[in-house]
């Protein structure tokens, strides 16, 4: 099964980073939390620093792996895992998205989000969510 790593990636004023999908991908078009595929050998943590860098050229910190949760769709099904972390805004350069933003979570349902990242979002919505420092 494919495993994918999200970045829950806060900047210093507490906002989370969202980006807009490019409209030729699945789900193009959608805002998503940055990530992607975990290859054979990374780590978790190894994985979203390499598809940040890969994204946003942008160096992050990572903060605390969450519980990974499935998705399935037509002919999609991954384990997708949340990750928190902290990213400056200053150092980012689109490389994958055609926009990018810092939001505050409130914020989140006014924007329209892939599918797959619904369980992130429960996730940034319950107790067992901590923000990074």
């Amino acid at each position: 099964m494919t495993r994918v790593v999200m970045g829950l990636l806060f900047n210093r004023s507490g906002r989370i980073l969202i980006a807009k999908r490019n409209p030729r991908k699945r789900y193009g078009g959608l805002w998503e939390f940055p990530g992607g595929k975990i290859e054979h050998g990374e780590t978790i943590e190894q994985a979203l620093v390499r598809e940040i860098h890969e994204e946003l050229d942008a160096p992050i910190m990572v903060g605390r792996v969450y519980p990974g949760y499935l998705f399935e769709y037509k002919n999609l099904k991954a384990e997708f895992i949340p990750v928190s972390g902290s990213i400056a805004p200053r150092e980012i350069t689109l490389l994958e998205h055609d926009e990018c933003k810092f939001i505050e979570l409130g914020e989140i349902d006014s924007y329209e989000i892939s599918p797959y990242d619904r369980g992130a979002i429960s996730l940034l919505n319950s107790e067992r969510f901590e923000r990074p420092n």
